[in-house]
C-alpha cells in the first residue's frame, strides 16, 4: 500500500509543525512520498519504534492519504488493509532500538556514518547528492531516515553492513 502526504501533511512539514505527532511519526511522514510502501517506511523507521498504528494515526489525522484512493477510504484501508498486520508483525522483532539510550544512538551513528559515506563515495558523481544528504544527516535519526534512499542506490546486499551497524548495533 502506498501513501503520500495530504495537503495538511505538506503544510505540517513546510511549517515544521504537526499537531500532536511523535518524533517517529514525523520521520515516517517525511518518508511517505507515494513511492515507498508502508513496509519500506516501517522498516526504515523501525529503530524509532514506528509501527503500523503510527501510520494509522497519521492517516486518521489527515496527514497521509492513500495513493489513488479517495480520502474516505484511507482510514478503513489503514485499519483493516492487508499491509498493516504484515508490517506490524515484521517490525515486532525490531522494537528493541526504541529503548536505545542517547549514548547507544551516538555510538551506533559513529559506527554507521563512515559506512554510509563509503557507500555513497563508491557511487561517484551519481551519488553526489546522496553523499551530501549523508553528510548533513542529523545523527542517528537522520541516517535512519536515509536508509530507503541508500537502499535504492546501492541495493540490499551492499546496505546490509550499514543497517547492521545502525539498527542492530553489530
Amino acid at each position: 500500500m502506498l501513501y503520500t502526504k495530504s495537503e495538511a501533511g505538506m503544510r505540517a512539514m513546510k511549517d515544521r509543525h504537526a499537531e500532536d505527532i511523535t518524533r517517529g511519526q514525523r520521520s515516517a511522514l517525511i518518508l511517505f512520498d507515494g513511492q515507498r510502501s508502508v513496509r519500506a517506511v516501517l522498516d526504515a523507521t523501525a529503530a524509532l519504534g514506528v509501527s503500523a498504528a503510527d501510520v494509522d494515526a497519521l492517516v486518521s489525522k489527515g496527514l497521509l492519504q492513500r495513493v489513488g484512493a479517495p480520502d474516505e477510504a484511507d482510514a478503513s484501508a489503514a485499519q483493516g488493509g492487508p499491509s498493516a498486520p504484515a508490517s506490524s508483525s515484521s517490525t515486532a522483532g525490531s522494537a528493541a532500538p526504541l529503548a536505545l539510550t542517547d549514548d547507544e544512538r551516538a555510538h551506533r551513528y559513529s559506527r554507521a556514518y563512515p559506512l554510509a559515506t563509503q557507500l555513497t563515495a563508491d557511487l561517484g558523481l551519481r551519488g553526489f547528492k546522496l553523499n551530501l544528504a549523508v553528510e548533513s544527516a542529523q545523527g542517528f535519526d537522520g541516517l535512519v531516515a536515509l536508509l530507503p534512499r541508500l537502499r535504492t542506490a546501492v541495493g540490499d546486499d551492499r546496505l546490509r553492513p550499514l543497517e547492521d551497524a545502525l539498527l542492530r548495533g553489530h
